[in-house]
């Protein structure tokens, strides 16, 4: 009976620990109406050595000027005058990074989708490849004390 519960007790630590670990990624999605001549900024707080990509995307007409900028204030990324476009960095110093979306038209708002995703290093390895090392070893550490408990 006490063998039971001890692998019950070890099991639910894996599921709990697979559950907090996982819920870590950003993947996000918004869309914004920025009138003519304003500016929409979003911010995201990245580690050194994390890396951002993602695209931005002006639905109908129009064009906008869209930049991102370090926690120093330093342009990352600068692309004038764009319709669709693609972007991707890599952080190299931890902190809140600006993303700029600004309206260029002097008449009409427009409609700006932006996604990004943001991958975190751990160790110097991308997140999901140290949670992958890191479930395998704990599958593998409980399998060695299941199979002590099971001796005993």
């Amino acid at each position: 009976m006490l063998y039971k519960k001890k692998i019950f007790l070890l099991f639910s630590f894996l599921s709990t620990f697979l559950f907090l670990v996982v819920s870590t990624a950003i993947a996000e999605t918004g869309t914004y109406q920025i009138a003519p001549q304003q500016q929409k900024v979003i911010s995201i707080n990245l580690n050194s050595g994390d890396s951002a990509s993602g695209t931005i995307v002006v639905n109908g007409e129009g064009a906008i000027d869209f930049w991102i900028s370090d926690p120093q204030n330093m342009n990352v990324t600068t692309q004038s005058y764009i319709g669709h476009s693609e972007f991707s960095f890599t952080a190299e110093t931890s902190g809140t990074f600006l993303f700029y979306m600004f309206n260029r038209s002097m008449e009409s708002s427009v409609t700006v989708t932006l996604n990004y995703n943001v991958v975190h290093n751990i160790f110097g390895m991308p997140q999901e490849i140290f949670l992958l090392l890191l479930i395998v070893g704990v599958v593998l550490l409980l399998l060695v004390i299941w199979a002590i408990l099971s001796k005993a």
